[in-house]
């Protein structure tokens, strides 16, 4: 392991919203590696040599902790959707990732159960149809509604043309089956994994960024 290995790892990271392939031992090979610097820190010839590689332990350090915070941040948010009741495939966690993952989820969905619900008055046995429902908003940025029709897949993508010129529009591929919504141009939506459809900008951001949907192209 150098320097260009953990600077690729991050920005690898930092390009994509999914996370990427990694060793479960990346973290022990980063401290094997930084370990080797400090050591040959201290046997270094002059203090020149020494500045020199306590230059790259710093770097390496730097790199270290934006891979880290670069796929935590991601992994939270992956937990908040696992809790919300999207049950997501999240792929690429390393063991220890997992673990973390799983205790996340697990925190999320007991704060869901003693302070969301009761709140709302909601019974922690309510089906997860009713949940998903009535938390659509937290994922999806929308309201939703049972009184307005709701928009299929097919109609959202013959009705595009006809939505308001000044909608922003976005076409996605739908990863997942989502919770009914009520999009920022009134329409009702309720979408399922693999569909392909034209959404408001602003929704269809939301869904991207939270790893439900990705982008294909502008309509």
């Amino acid at each position: 392991m150098n320097l260009e290995d953990l600077a690729n790892k991050l920005v690898l990271e930092r390009e994509s919203d999914r996370l990427q392939p990694l060793d479960d031992s990346f973290y022990e090979q980063a401290a094997a590696y930084v370990k080797r610097l400090d050591q040959a820190r201290k046997e270094a010839a002059d203090y020149k040599e020494a500045g020199m590689i306590d230059d790259e332990i710093k770097n390496a350090r730097i790199l270290i902790e934006g891979v880290f915070d670069r796929r935590m941040s991601k992994i939270i948010q992956y937990a908040a959707i696992y809790a919300a009741g999207t049950r997501l495939s999240v792929e690429g966690l390393t063991a220890a990732e997992k673990a973390v993952f799983d205790g996340l989820v697990a925190a999320l969905e007991r704060g869901r159960a003693g302070i969301l619900l009761p709140a709302l008055d909601v019974s922690p046995k309510a089906s997860d149809d009713a949940l998903k429902v009535r938390l659509a908003k937290n994922i999806l940025g929308g309201i939703t509604t049972k009184e307005q029709p709701i928009e299929s897949s097919a109609a959202l993508s013959r009705d595009a043309g006809s939505m308001d010129a000044d909608t922003e529009l976005m076409t996605v591929k739908v990863l997942k089956d989502i919770p009914r919504f009520v999009g920022v141009d009134g329409r009702q939506y309720q979408l399922s994994g693999d569909d392909v459809v034209v959404l408001p900008k602003a929704n269809a951001l939301v869904l991207c960024n939270k790893n439900i949907a990705i982008p294909l192209h502008n309509p």
